[in-house]
C-alpha cells in the first residue's frame, strides 16, 4: 500500500524514541531513588531507616529489569508493570510507612506530609517513554493507589472528621478543632487530589501524543526526502539533489570554477559493432567508475551527454584548490581506462579541463528542473577537449594547477607552439599530459578565424 514504508520507518522511528525516553525514566529513577535511601539512612532513625532505605533500593534494583527486556516481546509490558509497582510503592508508603519513629502518630496525618506528590513524579517519568498510554495508565495506577491507601487508613480509624463536621460559618476555634483533630481525613481534599492527578495525566498524555506526532511527521518527512534524493539523485548529482529538497532550488551562482569534459575516443565506431545492451552495460560501467573518480576529488558530474560528461569543481560545491582537484581528476580518469577494461574493450578519453567565471543554477519548469552551467569556462572545456585530435594528446588544460600539482600530475611539461582555439580572441597558457606522452604545452590564440 502507498505510504507503508513511510509509516514503518515512523514507527520505528517512534520506538526508538520510546525506548530511549524509557532508558532514560529507569536511570533517573534508579538515581533518586539511591539518592533517597541515604537521605533516609542518614536523617532517621534506627531501625526505621534501615527498613526503608532497604525498600529503596530494593525498588531501585527491581527497575533495571526491564531494561533487560528491551526489544523482547515483554518489553512494553515490563514498563506498564514497573510504573504500576512505583505507583503501588507510593501507595504503600502513605498507607504503612509510620511518619515518626518516636510514638504512635495516627497514620491519617500523613495527607499533612509531602508523600502525595510522590505520584507527580511517577506520572511525570512516565512521560519520558512518549507513550500516552503508558501516562494514562500511570495516572490511573496513582489515583487508585491514592484511593486505597485513604480506604486503608480510613478502616483503621475509630472515627472519621472531615471539613463536612464544620458548621456553616464556622469560628476560628470551630476550624482549630477540626484541622487539628488527629482524626482529621479531609475526603473531599482526598477527591479533589485525586481530580488533579487524572487532569495532569490527561494534559500529559495529550502533549505526549503531540510530540509523537511531531516525531512521526519528522521521520516521515525524512524518509520522503530520502525518497526524493534516491530517485532525483539517479538524474542530477546527490549533493544537488539535496539541496533541492532542503530548499526546492539552487539559487543562482556566478563564481570561478573548474570545468573537466571527457568524451571517450572512437565510441560511435565502436557502438556500432555492439549490441544496444552492451553499450549501454559498458557506458554505465565506465560512468559508474568515472563518476567515483569525480566524487573522490570533491567535484561533482552535471550532466552525461552521450558518451561524454561534464563534471564541475567549485559549483555547486564549494573547494577553493578546485584547479589542482580538476587536474588530478584528469589524470585519475586516464589511468582508469588504461589499466580497466570496460565490456572486454579498452577505452581512450579525450579531456579538456579549463578555469574560469561561469554561472550555475537550476532551469526548467515548473514541473521538472535540471542543474546547468553556462559561460564561455565550458565552451572551451569542450573545445580542449577537440583539440586532443589535433595534437595528439589525451588531455589538455588550461587550468592554472599549483606548482605542486604540475610536478605531480604533468612533468615533464615545455612550452610548445601556439595554437587556435575557435571563437575565442585572447591566448590561453595550456598544458597536456597523456598516456601518448607530453605532445604540448602551449599558447593559444583564440580567434574566429584561426582554427590550427
Amino acid at each position: 500500500m502507498p505510504g507503508r514504508p513511510d509509516q514503518s520507518s515512523a514507527e520505528e522511528a517512534l520506538a526508538g524514541a520510546e525506548r530511549k525516553g524509557f532508558r532514560l525514566a529507569v536511570i533517573g529513577r534508579t538515581g533518586a531513588l539511591v539518592a533517597f535511601a541515604f537521605f533516609y539512612l542518614t536523617l532517621y532513625a534506627f531501625p526505621n531507616n534501615v527498613y526503608v532505605a532497604g525498600v529503596l533500593l530494593l525498588a531501585a534494583a527491581i527497575g533495571l529489569i526491564p531494561l533487560r527486556l528491551a526489544r523482547s516481546r515483554f518489553e512494553r509490558t515490563a514498563r506498564f508493570a514497573l510504573f504500576a509497582l512505583d505507583a503501588a510503592a507510593a501507595s504503600a508508603i502513605l498507607a504503612f510507612a509510620p511518619l515518626s519513629s518516636g510514638g504512635d502518630v495516627p497514620q491519617n496525618l500523613v495527607f499533612l506530609s509531602s508523600r502525595t506528590e510522590y505520584f507527580y513524579v511517577i506520572v511525570a517519568a512516565s512521560i519520558l517513554a512518549l507513550s500516552p498510554a503508558l501516562v494514562i495508565w500511570t495516572g490511573l495506577c496513582a489515583v487508585i493507589g491514592l484511593a486505597s491507601a485513604t480506604a486503608w487508613i480510613m478502616l483503621g480509624m475509630e472515627r472519621i472528621v472531615s471539613l463536612g463536621d464544620l458548621p456553616s460559618s464556622p469560628s476560628r476555634d470551630d476550624v482549630f478543632a477540626v484541622l487539628l483533630s488527629p482524626y482529621f481525613l479531609g475526603i473531599p481534599v482526598r477527591v479533589i487530589e485525586g481530580l488533579v492527578i487524572l487532569l495532569v495525566t490527561c494534559i500529559a498524555a495529550l502533549a505526549v501524543h503531540r510530540a509523537r506526532n511531531v516525531v512521526r511527521a519528522n521521520a516521515a518527512g525524512e524518509v520522503e526526502r530520502n525518497r526524493i534524493q534516491r530517485i532525483f539523485g539517479r538524474y542530477v548529482p546527490p549533493q544537488v539533489a539535496e539541496q533541492l529538497t532542503q530548499g526546492g532550488q539552487l539559487a543562482p551562482q556566478l563564481r570561478t570554477a573548474s570545468i573537466l569534459f571527457a568524451d571517450i575516443e572512437g565510441f560511435t565506431r565502436l557502438s556500432e559493432t555492439l549490441p544496444p545492451e552492451r553499450v549501454i552495460r559498458m557506458l554505465n560501467c565506465f560512468f559508474g567508475a568515472a563518476t567515483a573518480i569525480i566524487d573522490e576529488r570533491g567535484g561533482v558530474v552535471v550532466n552525461y551527454i552521450g558518451d561524454a560528461f561534464i563534471a564541475a569543481f567549485n559549483a555547486p560545491l564549494p573547494a577553493d584548490d578546485h584547479p589542482d582537484r580538476a587536474v588530478n581528476a584528469a589524470r585519475d580518469l586516464l589511468s582508469l581506462v588504461s589499466e580497466q577494461v570496460f565490456e572486454g574493450h579498452q577505452l581512450r578519453l579525450r579531456i579538456g579541463v579549463a578555469t574560469g567565471p561561469l554561472a550555475a543554477g537550476t532551469v526548467g519548469g515548473e514541473a521538472r528542473h535540471t542543474y546547468t552551467l553556462y559561460g564561455d569556462t565550458v565552451n572551451l572545456a569542450q573545445r580542449l577537449e577537440a583539440l586532443n585530435k589535433d595534437f595528439g594528446t589525451d588531455s589538455l588544460s588550461v587550468a592554472p594547477p599549483s606548482m605542486a600539482c604540475i610536478r605531480s600530475a604533468w612533468m615533464p611539461w615545455q612550452w610548445g607552439r601556439y595554437r587556435c582555439v575557435a571563437a575565442r580572441d585572447q591566448p590561453e597558457s595550456m598544458l597536456s599530459v597523456g598516456k601518448r606522452g607530453i605532445r604540448v604545452s602551449a599558447k593559444v590564440r583564440h580567434s574566429r578565424h584561426c582554427m590550427s
